[in-house]
């Protein structure tokens, strides 16, 4: 029998669902539609005009970039550390204007080489598509002048990851950028992205630097092998019809030239400067004026490594030095140098124009040798370009430009904490003042209740009641008039505060600063230890090593012979040699040597040990003769008293002791010590310090600080002919005070420390 449901759970049942339908009418009701497609068809019949193929100059795209010859294919290298870092290219024709579109399809996920202990993330298929101004970073995303979406579907600008959709590009899918540049469109200046015809982002603004400029497709990737198609059908149709960059408006697009060599070679420029003047900063310089040069360099392979996301320990502005600074990835095909390595193999399989900057492989001859053999006299014109000397006024005033601006840096910095401290302090004693305003208003407060609540006994019950609902409101206004005073004690302190914030005085540079020729930099181009092993190798470059051309940028061929022969003399005296070891001349001088100091403390412990002897023995023989006196005497006084009691005889008048026995004379018949005047002795005419005289060694006297002293001299001394003999560099002929405690430690393996002697600096010690 089924169960009689009671009215009351029925009603309740029924209410529940009625509740559930209207909660399910309101969803609906209030469910977001997706926004309105705003873009339309583009108008039919406009003419393309375009005469150049829409596709990469070699330029534009980085060295790791494989472009098929036909079929619109891109790949990028994979191994040997390039599974870590983004290829990108950018396209020839640029949009000014109009609405345009433009399709990247992946077709391969390529296999890619892992380094132990790297996250597999690190090394992914990734893919990132959107437009650049000429000129900006390679890796779409990367600068303030480019802007993308990635294949996760995020928009990326200035290397900051903004919105997604929340769909994510996969293989044989095609990815769409579409770039709204048409006044008339409500998108105008927007950028949107689309998978397989479908929209996946809404427009997004473009960033304000990049508005009013001319904007070039652009692409990046890695592990991948992707189809770009400019045009003029699409792979995948848009809800609406658009057109592509293959198919822009002459008046509407912009075509980044490639001229070709004017005597068909491409220039491979070999810049050479000494460490830490100008070398960097004139290449900067060189780029501005010379666009279109591929530099390859330790900079730039740091700088792609963090464009293309990979962590660097330290982060990337802390380097070691500018010319080989240690990548600190943990990812040991770039740690070790392999991605360099691979990069000078390849590069000259490329026709590009490169600049190729190692401050130290640029100033030594075997090593230029060695690059310039790389590359075909055939397709490159190997070029010197030579900055020693004294720079020219152009490089001075960007010198001085860049000097002022790093002290203004500096200032603003320097101000900015200033002023925050005294902001604090300020903020401080208004605390102090603002508790003092509020304590005694409080007071006056306590004292006017006080007041009331007398006159409020006085009254009688009823008026009593009724006056305690008006305290109740007098409460409420008196707590809001104490809240107002106190938002008012801090809005007059806020204004206080604000009023006095000021703008960072301006920085002038000095009379020293302005002479400077070179930008002061924390960073060195070497490290101190590769100057010291490579400097006295450096040399101006010549033709013969293999050069086409030697451009001397600053100063004529003789005199930056000069100055680089007076920069290496220089150097030679101020600066130590890193890699320097004790030669075994050195080692067996100081085997030698500890060995007769040996044999002179053993020497000096035998003479003393024979002179405490003697003193031993003269003191046993005079305590004996003191006690044979002493016993002499005991005995007459004996013989007398025997004599008294008859217990002597006399022979001859003379009293004998029958019971005393003859005894031999002693005789000393020690030899005399031998006197040396040591105050007049000529120690260096000493023929054997081991006996001046009687066996008596020269240094019997000494103590332990005289060891000590006379150790310290040798080490000095052995230590400065050592090195005079393993440098045999004429130029060279001493050791620096600077470096006497570095070299010290290099000869004897232990420190040497001023103050151990009673001095304060190595001169007082050397003195």
């Amino acid at each position: 029998m089924a169960a009689v449901e009671s009215p009351t759970k029925k009603a309740k049942v029924d209410e529940v669902a009625d509740k559930k339908d209207v909660e399910m009418k309101d969803a609906e009701k209030t469910k977001i539609e997706p926004p309105k497609e705003l873009e339309t068809d583009t108008p039919a019949g406009a003419k393309s005009g375009l005469k150049e193929k829409v596709w990469f100059n070699t330029a534009d795209t980085t060295i790791n970039l494989m472009p098929s010859t036909s079929g619109g294919l891109l790949k990028s290298l994979m191994d040997g550390g390039f599974q870590f870092l983004l290829a990108g290219a950018r396209a020839n024709v640029g949009l000014k204007s109009g609405r345009y579109m433009f399709e990247v399809k992946i077709v391969d996920q390529a296999n890619y080489s892992q380094d132990a202990g790297v996250k597999t993330s690190i090394a992914k298929q990734y893919l990132r598509v959107g437009f650049s101004t000429a000129g900006s970073s390679l890796i779409a995303g990367a600068d303030e002048h480019s802007v993308c979406f990635d294949s996760a579907g995020f928009l990326w600008h200035d290397a900051k990851k903004g919105a997604g959709c929340g769909r994510a590009l996969t293989l044989d899918c095609v990815a769409t950028v579409l770039l709204n540049l048409d006044e008339k469109s409500p998108n105008f200046n927007t950028v949107s992205l689309f998978k397989d015809g479908q929209r996946l982002s809404q427009p997004q603004a473009l960033p304000d630097s990049m508005k009013g400029k001319t904007l070039f497709p652009t692409v990046a990737f890695k592990n991948l092998t992707v189809h770009v198609n400019f045009g003029p059908q699409p792979l995948a149709p848009l809800p609406f019809t658009c057109r592509m960059v293959g198919d822009a408006s002459t008046k509407d697009a912009s075509v980044a030239e490639a001229p070709a060599p004017t005597d068909g070679k491409y220039e491979v420029v070999v810049p050479v400067g000494l460490p830490d003047e100008g070398t960097y900063e004139w290449l900067d310089i060189f780029h501005k004026k010379n666009p279109g040069f591929t530099e390859i360099s330790a900079r730039t392979i740091l700088a792609w490594a963090e464009k293309s996301g990979l962590w660097r320990k330290g982060g990337y502005k802390a380097l070691t030095c500018n010319d080989h600074p240690q990548m600190n990835t943990e990812i040991t095909s770039i740690d070790d140098g392999s991605v360099s390595r691979m990069i000078k193999s390849f590069a000259p399989l490329q026709n590009r124009n490169y600049v190729i900057m190692e401050v130290r492989g640029n100033l030594i001859k075997e090593e230029r040798e060695a690059l310039l053999a790389r590359f075909s006299s055939a397709v490159f014109r190997k070029v010197a370009q030579v900055q020693l000397g004294e720079p020219t006024l152009e490089f001075k005033k960007a010198v001085q430009v860049a000097t002022l601006k790093t002290k203004q840096d500096l200032s603003d910095v320097e101000f900015g904490r200033k002023k925050a401290a005294e902001k604090a302090k300020k903020l401080g004693e208004m605390k102090l003042r603002n508790l003092e305003k509020l304590k005694k208003r409080a007071e006056t407060q306590r004292a006017r209740k006080l007041k009331e609540a007398q006159e409020l006994r006085k009254k009688q019950e009823a008026e009593a009641k009724e006056g305690a609902k008006e305290g109740e409101a007098d409460k409420e206004t008196k707590e809001e008039e104490k809240k107002e005073d106190e938002a008012e004690v801090v809005s007059e302190d806020e204004k206080e505060v604000e009023e006095a914030v000021e703008a960072p005085p301006k920085v002038a540079l000095d009379a020293e600063e302005k002479k400077l020729w070179f930008v002061k930099s924390a960073t060195p181009d070497l490290t101190p230890y590769a100057l010291s092993i490579n400097f006295a190798k450096f040399s101006a470059p010549e033709k013969a090593e293999g050069f086409d051309d030697i451009r001397y940028d600053w100063e004529k061929a003789p005199k930056c012979q000069e100055y680089m022969k007076k920069w290496v003399l220089e150097k030679k005296t101020s600066t130590r040699v890193e890699d320097l070891a004790p030669s075994p001349w050195f080692k067996q001088k100081s085997l030698d040597w500890v060995n007769a100091v040996k044999s002179w403390n053993t020497k000096s412990n035998e003479y003393r040990a024979a002179c405490n002897k003697k003193e031993a023995e003269k003191l046993r023989k005079k305590q004996a003769a003191v006690v044979a006196a002493a016993k002499a005497k005991a005995d007459e006084q004996a013989k007398a008293k025997a004599a008294e009691e008859g217990k002597a005889e006399t022979i001859c008048g003379l009293v004998i002791d029958i019971e005393t026995k003859a005894k031999p004379m002693e005789v000393d018949d020690e030899p005399e010590e031998v006197t040396i005047d040591f105050a007049a002795l000529d120690v260096f005419g000493v023929e054997d310090v081991m006996d001046v005289g009687g066996g008596m060694p020269l240094f019997k006297d000494f103590g332990p600080e005289d060891w000590a002293m006379m150790a310290l001299r040798h080490e000095l001394h052995l230590m400065a002919h050592a090195f005079r003999r393993e440098i045999n560099d004429p130029e060279r002929t001493g050791i620096h005070l600077d470096h006497l405690a570095f070299y010290y430690q290099k000869y004897y393996s232990k420190q040497i420390v001023a103050k151990t002697y009673g001095v304060e600096s190595f001169n007082d010690l050397v003195a």
